[in-house]
């Protein structure tokens, strides 16, 4: 995969391979991302170089999360609240599942993009933050992401909306990565939603585990 996010230069267009951003770019058609880098420089560059070519992309709402003071749940509302502003103006509640909570404010197409919005591009910067200060809730965020971009894709009778997220950090990304239990490899389970043993977004889309695809970011 790192040899994929190369910038290949010195050599025709035709037979050049892809930038990492355009590979990024293609990885998102299906994936969602997990981008990491020891070099905070790097990711800065990574987080803001890919968030320009996404806004270029037509029909693309692209939400910004500014990762590096969110510490808390309400942290993350704060910023889900700026980014992605309700079109009924209501404050966000405080809580994933239920009216007015995270799940129902990712469901929304506020305003004028109603209509014409085809994707919504989620990119957190900084997001190891939360994952260093509260795991459980990083988790958490992470299965509502990924679970409304599966009901949004595979379950959803509405007009097609799709969801991806982009998640920028450092290394503890890479690790959370290969953790069995975390929300980048498998449905969170404990939310009090299971249905017959199943996880609740693996209920509802049929969709076995979040696809999520976690690489090193290179220079």
């Amino acid at each position: 995969m790192g040899e994929r996010m190369r910038s290949v230069v010195n050599k025709p267009e035709a037979e050049r391979t892809p930038t990492w951003l355009e590979a990024t770019e293609v990885l998102l058609d299906e994936h969602h991302v997990g981008a990491w880098s020891r070099n905070i420089a790097l990711r800065e560059r990574f987080a803001l170089d890919l968030a320009r070519g996404l806004h270029a992309i037509p029909d693309t709402s692209l939400v910004i999360i500014a990762g590096a003071t969110v510490h808390t749940f309400d942290g993350f509302c704060r910023q889900l609240e700026r980014a992605l502003p309700s079109s009924s103006g209501k404050r966000l509640k405080r809580s994933i599942d239920g009216p007015g909570g995270v799940v129902e404010r990712l469901n929304e197409r506020p305003g004028d993009l109603a209509d014409h919005t085809k994707r919504r591009y989620y990119l957190w910067r900084e997001a190891d933050v939360l994952l260093r200060h509260d795991r459980t809730l990083f988790g958490e965020l992470v299965d509502a992401l990924a679970g409304v971009a599966a009901e949004s894709e595979y379950a959803s009778e509405d007009l097609l909306l799709i969801h991806r997220a982009i998640f920028v950090g450092g290394p503890s990304l890479e690790v959370y990565g290969r953790d069995h239990k975390g929300q980048f490899r498998t449905w969170l389970n404990k939310r009090g939603h299971e249905r017959r043993g199943e996880a609740l977004w693996k209920a509802i889309s049929g969709v076995e585990v979040p696809p999520v695809k976690v690489f090193e970011i290179r220079g």
